[in-house]
């Protein structure tokens, strides 16, 4: 159960190949990318004569110009960017770019036409609200100017003067023709007032007095705005039906081409990263020896003999060079549903190195059993269970955040159900399910009982500690294969020394698992005797020679020991090792205490709250509510609250006692080039 197996690849190509091969790689996401040293990619370019760097620089200008106006396109018609490179997508050529331009031109232009329109409208709406709420006041009209909120004025002007004079208002006041003879209306805020006393004037406005007596603001210039109003908001409607046909016409186009360009950019850093000469880039990175062939096929049914490909196994590298070649290898983990539901745990502490045994596996294992020790409840289960798949068929929310986990949450809760039916609980009641636990375990163990394991000391404390026996017995199963499995890494590395004498290698495992087994022999009564003293003699002497004896054997392997020690050193530093080593095992075997003390816990608080919702009923309907109140929330609680807690109890576990036997280096993470939106 080691990581993906990897190839190094190098390719060989030329520049005017280069961007199609990094567009295949990206949609295909094999292929890891080995960038050369800075300094070296450097000089080796200025020996081939490479120096283009105007060229390079007028490039990423031309993008960086042509994004900026396709950003500006995407803004105005209200549509978000490709989140991936569109797959039959052409890099950008001198017609794609010459239709951003056209396209920008006329998004540029509709953007001018819809602001002003809207200005023009709101100017309007604005006129009509200070207009109305003068309308009522016991005042002449000409005292109106005085006021400092708005200036409407009415008289005329030639009707060919009309249409400049509008424009050159702009948004700043409103024109309102009144009749065909050249009669407006012409409205402004009192900002606005000096600029159209200005160009009122210049186009030989004759200002009109209204009638004698009339007091507020004539009814006529109010029916006159309104009437402007919605003729000017017509006109935005049907600008924006413009705007919305021009983004259904050409949605699809901006979207290719944004991509377009985006790829292009995405391309120019990577090539920018590559060895290169005059005419040639040399490519080189990690792909999954799996994904070897396909690529192999499709690179060369592209380019034909345009295309050198070496292919190297880093496995010879390893084994030349005493393992360090592995640290370099991108570590890639596949597995099923349920383990990869694990994976996190496992790349949230380190990634494995290539080589070693990959852990996720067990880690599945271990949580499932140690989560269903600590939470045993039939009913709580199945509603783990139920979230779990409601994880799973979630498409969007914050519960399709979490699909990756959903597996592990209905592992958790089938776990928990199989354990609340061996303990008899269901949603905390340990009465409901007595019937069917005395059918099953007639049927099973020959004698009906209440339940098949009895946590809660209540009528046999045996029981319990024997359960807490069962706690310690998987810690040691948990610690043992963390043991094999750094063995087993070690050995891999060619790291003899660290395998045989370190505490977690054979000594080490040698000395705990005897130590289990004189525990073992007590408790069923035995005794000790003359062959514990070779057996716990060796390992202890083989862990206080520990060091002198490793650098012996990395000399043998023509190795360079890490430090020389003195005779004085040796021999405190395996006095200490030898104390360090007691604590250790001691300390990661007794650690599994705590599952039996939180599935302790766990029965004691659904014990409490099943209590609770008993004396609370008595005989009244009232008492039942109250129960139920009582049920829901406590159950709530042990589901959220508790569930929480001993989550992170099983992950402090799998972190401390099993992963500290062998993630001592960790790797790199498979990082394959892609190009997203």
């Amino acid at each position: 159960m080691s990581s993906v197996s990897m190839r190094r690849v190098e390719l060989l190509l030329l520049k005017s190949d280069i961007d199609a091969v990094l567009k295949y790689l990206g949609n295909q996401q094999c292929f890891q990318i080995i960038y050369p040293d800075e300094l070296e990619r450097i000089a080796h370019e200025k020996l081939a004569g490479v120096a283009e760097p105007d060229q390079e620089k007028a490039l990423v200008g031309q993008l960086d110009e042509a994004q900026r106006k396709l950003d500006f396109i995407g803004t105005f018609f209200g549509m978000a960017a490709p989140q991936n490179i569109v797959e039959d997508v052409h890099l950008p050529d001198d017609e794609m770019l010459s239709k951003i331009d056209i396209l920008y031109e006329r998004c540029a232009t509709e953007k001018k036409r819809f602001e002003e329109q809207e200005a023009k409208v709101d100017q309007l709406a604005e006129s009509i609200h200070e207009a109305k709420a003068f309308a009522g006041l016991s005042r002449p009209f000409d005292e109106f100017e005085k006021f400092s909120y708005v200036s409407i004025q009415v008289g005329k002007v030639s009707k060919e003067k009309i249409d400049p004079l509008v424009k050159a208002l702009g948004t700043r006041a409103v024109i309102v023709p009144l009749d065909d003879e050249g009669t407006i209306l012409a409205a402004s805020s009192r900002k606005g007032r000096f600029a159209l006393e200005t160009e009122l004037s210049k186009v030989g406005f004759e200002k009109k007095s209204p009638p004698a007596g009339v007091q507020g603001v004539p009814a006529e210039a109010i029916s006159a705005l309104e009437r402007a109003y919605n003729a000017e908001k017509l006109r935005l409607g049907a600008l924006l039906n413009e705007k919305k046909g021009l983004a259904e016409q050409y949605g699809e186009l901006w979207q290719k081409m944004t991509s377009s360009v985006r790829l292009k950019q995405s391309l120019v850093l990577v090539e920018h990263k590559l060895e290169s000469t005059k005419w040639v880039y040399r490519l080189s990175g990690w792909v999954p020896a799996d994904r070897i062939g396909r690529m192999n096929k499709d690179l060369l049914s592209m380019l034909g003999n345009r295309i050198s490909i070496r292919i190297f196994d880093p496995q010879e590298q390893i084994n030349k060079k005493g393992g360090k070649v592995s640290e370099e290898v991108p570590v890639l983990l596949k597995h099923n549903a349920f383990v990869s539901a694990f994976q996190g745990i496992v790349l949230s502490y380190g990634t494995p190195l290539y080589g070693d045994t990959d852990p996720t596996p067990f880690v599945a294992f271990f949580f499932t059993l140690l989560f269903s020790i600590m939470f045993g409840d039939l009913g709580q289960g199945l509603v783990i269970v139920a979230l779990g798949f409601a994880i799973l068929k979630a498409k969007k929310g914050l519960l399709a955040r979490y699909t990756k986990y959903a597996i592990a949450f209905i592992s958790a809760g089938l776990g928990s159900m199989v354990m609340g039916l061996l303990v008899g609980s269901f949603f905390t009641n340990d009465s409901i399910l007595i019937p069917l636990e005395r059918t099953l375990t007639g049927f099973f163990l020959g004698t009906p009982k209440d339940r098949f394991l009895q946590i809660m000391p209540q009528d046999n404390i045996t029981a319990m500690f024997y359960f807490f026996g069962f706690t310690l017995a998987v810690g040691v199963i948990i610690n043992s294969t963390g043991l094999v499995i750094n063995m087993i890494n070690l050995v891999r590395r060619k790291e003899y020394g660290e395998a045989i004498f370190s505490k977690t290698g054979l000594a080490g495992s040698l000395l705990f698992w005897w130590a289990i087994g004189i525990v073992l022999r007590l408790i069923l009564g035995g005794k000790l005797g003359l062959i514990d003293v070779p057996g716990l003699g060796i390992p202890l002497l083989a862990l206080f020679l520990a060091e002198p004896l490793k650098a012996k054997i990395d000399r043998a392997q023509g190795k360079v020991p890490e430090q020389e020690l003195s005779l004085s050193d040796a021999l405190i530093g395996g006095a200490v090792g030898l104390l360090e080593v007691v604590i250790y095992f001691a300390s990661n075997s007794l650690s599994f205490l705590r599952v039996g003390a939180f599935a302790l816990a766990h029965a004691v608080l659904s014990f409490v709250i099943f209590t609770m919702g008993g004396v609370v009923r008595g005989g009244s309907a009232s008492g039942l509510v109250f129960e139920i109140l009582i049920y829901l929330i406590g159950n709530a609680i042990i589901i959220g609250l508790e569930g929480l807690i001993v989550t992170i109890q099983v992950i402090r576990l799998q972190y401390y006692e099993f992963f500290s036997k062998f993630f001592t280096r960790t790797g790199k993470t498979f990082k394959p080039v892609s190009f997203p939106g």
